[in-house]
């Protein structure tokens, strides 16, 4: 998950190296970064680089922190378009696989060309070996919720007519190469792994059967396991997939200062919010289980399940019903780093998280990663100013 702890380079503060320590001495086993930009100045929100072989050495201080806590940690390989902050989107050039508008920051976007297209699957390749070099124990491709690699694999979102679309086989070529190019730069005894959408949540984008066709395409290619989760982030503000409602508050102030059109709605935007995000909101525990537990089912590779797992009953379950060979958890670690350890001692203890997202909102008003919740019964810790 996303830490907002790097610099404005990608390197790694002491509050992020201590963050990975902090979880891997809470029984982690198994630490998976938030988005390692694989190009300079496409951070989503002060997230690491990879970009430059300049940040191995900075790395290396939070994959050694990580290790001698006798944890492990994979980095998350991603390029954010068209799902970064307006103004970056403005600086940098506002880019998708297909032209159109991209409703995480209301910029209409041009199609990304054929060669940058396959410069990007070079810098794939690039940034996984500083990875390895920095002591990471294997790498994760992001290929969900919306970003370049996941809106690739859409049938709305990509509408191209060359070879990076126009078919099952042209929408999945942009995944092939960054995976060919990342596997030859790491070989053959180094984890890659990926983090899929099972449905992106949107009609005409990418459903269930067509991503077991890819899933099944990947383990062919050799991929080492497959993360199953869901959704882009134009659906419901970007909180589907997600337990809980968004904080109203807080989103009132990131959509006025990010698009300062929104505060034309005046006190209309406070309802508009709710009512958004309780038509996606999801409610059940583990509610992508029903998905990995298929996914399982049909690969051999280990399969993660993801989303909103808060008890060790639910994660226990789930490993022993089915296929999947791990349980993924991230938001309730923000709140209790030790949560792991907690659940060897009290077999019943519920995650205390309340899935209020006031974590997931202030990453996005470049605040670090943190929980933000008192109690019911006391008003949450505010955020500093913009």
């Amino acid at each position: 998950m996303a830490e907002g702890c790097a610099d404005g380079d990608g390197k790694p503060t002491p509050a992020l190296v201590r963050m990975y320590a902090r979880w891997a001495r809470g029984g982690v086993g198994l630490a998976i970064t938030g988005m390692a930009h694989v190009r300079r100045g496409y951070s989503f929100s002060r997230e690491i680089g990879l970009y430059d072989d300049g940040l191995v050495e900075p790395l290396r201080r939070l994959t050694d922190a990580t290790h001698e806590q006798g944890g492990r940690v994979f980095a998350q390989l991603c390029h954010a378009p068209p799902q970064i902050p307006r103004a970056k989107a403005r600086e940098l050039g506002a880019v998708a696989p297909s032209a159109g508008m991209c409703f995480t920051n209301w910029l209409y976007q041009r199609a990304i060309g054929s060669d940058e297209l396959h410069r990007l699957t070079d810098e794939f390749g690039q940034a996984a070996r500083r990875a390895r070099e920095a002591g990471f124990d294997g790498v994760q491709l992001h290929a969900a919720h919306g970003y370049l690699l996941s809106r690739s694999l859409s049938p709305r979102l990509n509408r191209r007519r060359d070879r990076w679309g126009g078919s099952f086989d042209g929408r999945l070529r942009f995944l092939q190469e960054v995976y060919q190019k990342v596997r030859a730069a790491v070989g053959d005894d180094y984890p890659v792994t990926i983090k899929l959408n099972a449905q992106d949540g949107q009609r005409g984008g990418l459903d269930l059967d067509t991503s077991l066709r890819i899933a099944k395409r990947l383990e062919a290619w050799g991929i080492d396991a497959i993360e199953v989760s869901a959704g882009v982030g134009d659906v419901g503000l970007g909180i589907y997939p997600n337990r809980g409602e968004l904080p109203v508050d807080l989103c009132q102030r990131w959509l006025r200062d990010e698009l300062p059109f929104m505060g034309l709605l005046g006190p209309g935007l406070g309802p508009l919010i709710r009512l958004l995000t309780r038509s996606v909101r999801l409610v059940e525990e583990a509610y992508f289980f029903d998905y990995a537990r298929r996914f399982a089912a049909e690969l051999s590779v280990p399969v993660i399940c993801v989303g909103g797992i808060r008890s060790r009953p639910m994660a226990e379950r789930i490993l022993a019903t089915s296929e999947v060979a791990m349980v993924s958890i991230a938001r309730p670690l923000v709140r209790q780093p030790a949560l792991s350890r907690d659940w060897q001692r009290d077999r019943n203890l519920v995650a205390s998280c309340v899935s209020c997202n006031r974590c997931f909102v202030s990453l996005g008003m470049h605040q670090p990663l943190r929980c933000w919740y008192r109690g019911p019964d006391r008003p949450a810790v505010p955020l500093p100013p913009t």
